[in-house]
């Protein structure tokens, strides 16, 4: 903020009032929607776990690329949507292990039986 505030100053254009008294309308519909961002992004994290939070933040980034591939015509290339899927499966398989710690097969079972 001490670095904003003397920016702005030197910066300052007399058309910014003029453009904020004809966008009000737009300016207001943003802050509304971060508001709202910021109420869900609160209620999410204290209903889920951190783990929950990050799969719900890998399907956001998929949802921006998704629409930005379709809105904007974007490439998708075949790195990109193999990093997001390896990102949702990882995510997934993490959850499984925590939900079911004592599962056949997972790694530090004590009930699995050792080989000799």
């Amino acid at each position: 903020l001490a670095l904003l505030i003397p920016a702005s100053a030197i910066m300052w254009d007399h058309v910014i009032i003029e453009r904020l008294h004809a966008l009000w309308h737009c300016i207001a519909c943003n802050v509304v929607v971060a508001f709202m961002l910021q109420v869900i992004t609160a209620v999410t994290i204290r209903n889920l776990s951190a783990t929950g939070m990050a799969l719900v933040c890998v399907v956001k980034d998929l949802g921006i690329v998704f629409a930005a591939s379709r809105i904007l015509g974007e490439q998708l290339s075949r790195l990109q949507i193999l990093g997001f899927v390896g990102s949702v499966l990882g995510i997934g398989l993490y959850s499984a292990m925590k939900l079911f710690p004592a599962a056949p097969g997972n790694v530090g079972d004590p009930n699995k039986e050792r080989s000799k």
